[in-house]
């Protein structure tokens, strides 16, 4: 009997299957535009051409992203600011099904909690819910320093100085409107204490490892300087900019 095991879910499941169903049929219109002569060959082929670029190329990318980052590991999370900070609290925001909140929660050291927060939308990660979550902090055995929660990012349900970090990992893209987005800011530097830090991680929209696995839905993401200027205009200092692979990640200090 196999010992059960944490369940962290795809992101965009549901998007990642249509995708591929439409970019299957462009691949399938392709290949008879070959086949066939003529006028009627050629409309295919275009068909095909475009539905394979604008559906299959992301579908096919955003499957292989799940895969290359699930096998990922970044157990050494933040140790360089847990080290100046005595009995940290750590909030993480759009915490899903817990895949960085555990392992955040697996590099605090005893006696540290970690909070999450979430609105729990399954069209975000497969699976994705509270009990999911809770779940697996319990199989990862950090639910002793851990507690997760309804939540949003414009609307945090804490007090004012709670937190000496908070870590958002692609999530404020997600927050569509730019009111929302600076909302979202101003929420998180209430809750975060004096010199407290932030942690932001976002894609590069013209990052070509972006746009390799997400073709034309790179445009969902940012550029660099959009987040620049959205945190330096609420009053934070950026410490750090790290790029790990087209996506990067801000090191921010109240």
């Amino acid at each position: 009997m196999s010992e059960e095991k944490p369940k962290y879910g795809w992101y965009v499941k549901n998007l990642i299957l249509t995708f591929n169903i439409i970019g299957s049929f462009g691949l399938a219109a392709f290949i008879i535009g070959l086949i066939l002569l003529g006028m009627l060959g050629v409309i295919l082929s275009i068909i095909g051409i475009t539905l394979m670029v604008l559906f299959l190329w992301p579908g096919l990318g955003l499957a292989a992203m799940n895969i290359i980052l699930g096998k990922e590991d970044s157990e050494d999370w933040g140790m360089e600011m847990l080290s100046k900070i005595q009995s940290p609290s750590v909030l993480d925001i759009g915490c899903g099904t817990g895949r960085t909140a555990i392992k955040i929660a697996k590099s605090l050291p005893k006696g540290c909690h970690l909070n999450g927060i979430d609105i729990y939308n399954v069209n975000a990660i497969s699976g994705n819910s509270l009990e999911t979550v809770n779940r697996n902090a319990e199989l990862e055995g950090v639910s002793d320093k851990s507690k997760f929660q309804y939540g949003s990012a414009t609307e945090i349900p804490f007090e004012d100085n709670k937190f000496n970090i908070v870590n958002l990992s692609s999530v404020l893209h997600e927050v569509h409107d730019y009111e929302d987005k600076e909302r979202a800011m101003k929420e998180i530097h209430r809750v975060l204490k004096p010199k407290g830090f932030l942690i932001i991680g976002e894609w590069n929209r013209y990052s070509w490892q972006l746009i390799l696995y997400s073709g034309i839905l790179c445009m969902v993401f940012q550029r660099r300087k959009y987040w620049d200027d959205l945190i330096r205009k609420h009053g934070f200092t950026i410490l750090k900019y790290e790029n790990f692979g087209g996506y990067g990640q801000f090191t921010v200090q109240k």
